[in-house]
């Protein structure tokens, strides 16, 4: 049958030279008679045809040139004709169905448009290159202590530059919080990153203005330069030139620009300006400061296990060395596109699988469509091929409607791609990398384009293939039914089962994900977000370089809050419950036998003014929260979580044990006696474990990074210009930045969830509807 449907219509080269053979040895015949009549003998005449026709390869050549060049110009020319009567008697018949027709264009339209919308997403996150010079070759090294990972620490980016042997160069890089000061507008918040010197080297980036960091200038007392993103170069410099050597104001500071980093190529891609990262003599020998994260790139011919093996080995070299900084130390080297998309890598998979399935049962939707029509138009068909028709053209007059509609589906498929990808980039979590690179380019372009000609080749031949060969049978039966129609009818009724399968699949996994989602929604946070709104603020230390002047700050504007109408409660601290920070440090609990170093046990820590526990609502279950009377010179005191009482003094009662905060600034050890037990709260997530905490006043204990919390009777958000006001009133080179409700943190939190149900909900509930097209 296939054989029948693909037989080529015109001469083959071999058979237009068995034809030019023929025809040659016919006039080459003709003139040898013509000859022999003249009165030569047989072998004569032959030898004088033959030279008086000359060279008969070369007339052979030129004849089969010539038939080929007349036959390729009449096929061209049937070709478009023919081409046209489809295209147009496709056309006709496709506008005298139009329920038929929309249908089609309809499903298609679902099928393609949801399947490009969201492979231009995979595409963007998953399989587009990074934008860096040989990206495969940059990777992102993990620090294993203990077992467990964690950052790294400035002594040890000296161990491993000089030790390892597969690395062609190692950087270090770490977030800080940066504030531009401008002359003509408010205080800036920027994303800030320090970095080696060789940091740009490293990712091979070329800065669009300028240069890139030198050697030397991440050593202490270098000048104070400074790398502008694009964006900020446009947007707060007006792309200003000249701005190569300008001087800005960062954190307080006198700081010159070198240079600008081309739009969209710089790491971390949400970095607005980066520094040069300044070790002290101190620093460089403390293996206890973890806070630096790590990018290398291999040499060339080194894979990833080589590599591995390399710094592991240099690692159990540096713990044997220092056994009371680790009991082990490993590195785990990963390409850096994958440790950038690898938490999200399996859910986007998910749901280009989703929305596969609603491609194939759009097109076995289609297919039945076209199976029921093909069966409608069997006389019609019967009667074509008796008038003369072929079954070649039958087919390809099928062929023709099939491509026309899937082609039109597929353009309605890509304007649909175009709003869906808008909603999508609503939809999506912020903390969705590389989302923003997300676009419908060439490459989706390409896709949709195989997709819809394949559908169109596919839905096709089918009826093509249900043709019957008894034209005469056909004209006699009717409507009565035929062979094929009763062919027809099974394989409509296996896609009905098919795609009904395939929709119901896809129901229930939503359904599994939905409850899941809802299961979440139901965890409770342990604290009351409801009528709070929050913002950041950044201390930079040049204007602050004391405890005693933030101590200053904090007193005066939590008493300016205090005073704001409708202001029911204030409190300032180090984190928020789910906004993602997190400062874990080791402790000790004195009166118990002591451990090594790199055996204790380590909690997360929050410092926050008193008001803190009860602005939020965390409720205090034993003992009671620090107060006012906490200041410096007084005793210094603690709160501890439910989960760490629960992990640390599991059978003993935790009030009056004084516990150590692993870590000192000029000999003295934060910490305090414990004097009470609050319940727990989610700090990283609400489908984390709760992590053990233990709250210290702000007072005796200031941390770096301050989130002012306001409990207030009006609507959150009407106090951001108060919040922006008050902060100016005491420090007017001070941004405020994050200006956000509570609940949008538990809403962030569970953003990634929430966007993989709902989408794979919608494609279940299009999936469910074109199943039941199909079966209607």
């Amino acid at each position: 049958m296939t054989r029948r449907l693909f037989r080529f219509p015109w001469r083959t080269r071999r058979q237009i030279g068995d034809d030019v053979d023929e025809e040659l040895r016919f006039h080459l015949d003709m003139r040898v008679d013509e000859l022999r009549r003249l009165g030569l003998s047989a072998d004569a005449a032959r030898v004088e045809a033959m030279r008086q026709f000359g060279d008969l390869e070369d007339a052979r050549h030129y004849m089969a040139a010539a038939d080929r060049a007349t036959e390729a110009a009449q096929r061209r020319g049937e070709f478009m004709g023919d081409f046209r009567q489809d295209i147009v008697y496709a056309a006709r018949k496709l506008r005298s169905a139009p329920a038929f027709t929309l249908t089609v264009i309809l499903t298609l339209a679902l099928g393609i448009g949801a399947n490009t919308a969201i492979f231009s997403v995979v595409d963007g996150v998953l399989l587009q290159p990074l934008p860096f010079y040989r990206p495969e070759r940059v990777v992102r090294v993990r620090f294993i202590y203990n077992g467990d990972p964690d950052a790294g620490s400035p002594a040890e980016l000296k161990d491993f530059r000089t030790r390892n042997r597969t690395m062609q160069s190692l950087a270090m890089y770490s977030g800080l919080a940066t504030n531009l000061v401008r002359n003509d507008a408010d205080p800036a918040r920027l994303v800030g990153v320090q970095v080696s010197a060789n940091w740009f080297s490293i990712l091979g980036i070329t800065p669009e203005l300028g240069r890139s960091f030198v050697d030397g200038e991440d050593r202490e007392g270098a000048p104070k330069v400074a790398m502008l993103s694009d964006l900020i170069w446009r947007r707060d410099f007006n792309a200003d030139p000249n701005i190569v050597g300008r001087a800005i104001r960062l954190n307080g500071e006198q700081v010159t620009v070198v240079g600008v980093v081309p739009a969209g190529r710089g790491y971390p891609f949400t970095a607005e300006v980066w520094t040069p990262l300044i070790f002290t003599g101190n620093q460089l020998s403390n293996r206890g400061a973890r806070y630096l994260s790590m990018l290398g790139r291999l040499k060339d011919g080194v894979s990833i296990d080589e590599a591995q093996r390399d710094l592991s080995q240099i690692g159990a070299s540096i713990a044997a060395t220092f056994p009371e900084d680790y009991r082990t130390l490993a590195l785990q080297p990963v390409p850096l596109q994958d440790a950038i998309v690898g938490d999200i890598k399996q859910p986007l998979l998910v749901i280009m699988g989703a929305v596969a399935f609603v491609l194939l049962i759009a097109c076995a939707n289609v297919a039945n469509l076209f199976l029921v029509r093909a069966t409608a138009r069997e006389s019609e068909m019967a009667v074509r091929a008796a008038l003369g028709a072929g079954k070649t053209r039958l087919v390809r007059q099928l062929i023709t409607e099939s491509v026309l509609l899937s082609a039109v589906g597929g353009v309605a498929g890509l304007v649909l791609a175009t709003w869906g990808m808008k909603a999508l980039l609503r939809l999506a979590p912020e903390n969705l990398p590389r989302v923003g690179t997300a676009t419908i380019d060439a490459t989706a372009l390409v896709v949709t384009l195989v997709v819809a000609l394949l559908t169109g080749l596919v839905f096709g031949l089918l009826p093509a293939m249900q043709l019957g060969e008894d034209v005469a049978g056909a004209l006699r039966a009717g409507s009565r039914g035929t062979r094929t129609r009763h062919a027809s009818t099974r394989a409509r009724g296996a896609i009905v089962v098919a795609e009904v399968a395939l929709a119901v699949t896809l129901l229930v996994g939503a359904g599994l994900l939905l409850r899941s989602f809802q299961r979440l929604l139901g965890v409770d946070p342990g604290f009351r977000p409801e009528s709070v709104l929050t913002f950041r603020l950044s201390l930079p230390e040049r204007s602050y370089p004391s405890d005693t002047a933030e101590r200053n700050f904090v007193a005066a504007l939590d008493e300016r809050l205090h005073a704001v109408p409708g202001v029911r409660q204030v409190a300032i601290s180090t984190a928020l419950p789910l906004d993602g920070s997190d400062m874990t440090l080791s402790f000790t609990v004195r009166g118990r036998a002591p451990v090594p170093r790199n055996r204790e046990p380590a909690t997360q820590i929050v410092s926050a003014t008193p008001e803190f526990l009860e602005t939020i609502g965390i409720p205090v279950i034993r003992g009671r929260s620090f107060t006012r009377d906490a200041q410096p010179g007084s005793p210094k005191e603690i709160v501890a979580s439910r989960e760490f009482v629960r992990r640390y003094f599991p059978n003993e009662d935790p009030l009056g044990h004084y516990v150590d905060i692993g870590w000192s600034v000029d000999g003295d050890r934060r910490g305090g006696t414990i004097v009470g037990v609050v319940g727990d709260v989610k700090q990283g997530a609400l489908d984390q474990e709760t992590p053990p905490l233990l709250y210290l006043p702000y007072a005796q204990a200031p941390l770096p990074g301050l989130r002012v919390t306001i409990r207030t009777n009006l609507p959150p958000i009407s106090l951001t210009r108060t919040a922006h006001s008050v902060v100016r009133e005491i420090d007017r080179e001070l941004p405020v930045f994050a200006v956000r409700p509570l609940q949008d943190y538990v809403a962030s939190s569970i953003g990634p969830q929430k966007f993989y149900a709902v989408l794979v909900a919608i494609f279940a509930v299009v999936a469910l509807a074109l199943a039941a097209v199909g079966l209607y």
